[in-house]
Order: structure tokens, then sequence, then C-alpha cells
């Protein structure tokens, strides 16, 4: 059992450190404001491959994928 959680503790910090430069990760959604997060495919960010949306409702909405390259907006609900 510990091997399996020293391996999983690895391959997370793996990558983690393969993450590329110029990465970053989106912040907290506060309560009370909508937030929006877009990712890029490259530090360009030209081609625009996923989004999150987190609504004043709590509900969540994504579509696409993940990557370290992200505009971020948060709008505060009415």
């Amino acid at each position: 059992m510990i091997r399996r959680v020293l391996a999983v503790a690895a391959l997370a910090a793996t990558a983690l450190a393969t993450l590329p430069a110029g990465a970053q990760a989106a912040p907290a959604c506060r309560a009370g404001y909508l937030c929006n997060t877009q990712y890029f495919s490259d530090s360009a960010r030209t081609t625009l491959v996923g989004v999150k949306t987190e609504f004043c409702n709590g509900e969540v909405s994504t579509w696409g994928r993940v990557t370290g390259y992200i505009t971020w907006s948060a709008s505060p609900c009415s």
C-alpha cells in the first residue's frame, strides 16, 4: 500500500515538474462571482482548446481540454 502511495506521489511530482515554462494554474473562483477560464494550446494563446465557466448558482460548464496556458476572468454576480 505504501509503495502505491509513493508511486502516485512520484508521478504527480513528475507531472508538475514537466509543466512548460510560462504555464499557469487558474485561480479559485470566489463565492459571489462568475468565473471564466479559457485554455490555449501554447504560450502565444492563439488556439483556444477548452473553456471552464463557473456560474453564480454554482453550476460549472466545461468543454475541451485543460492546459497550462490560460486567460481567466471573474465578474461579480448581481
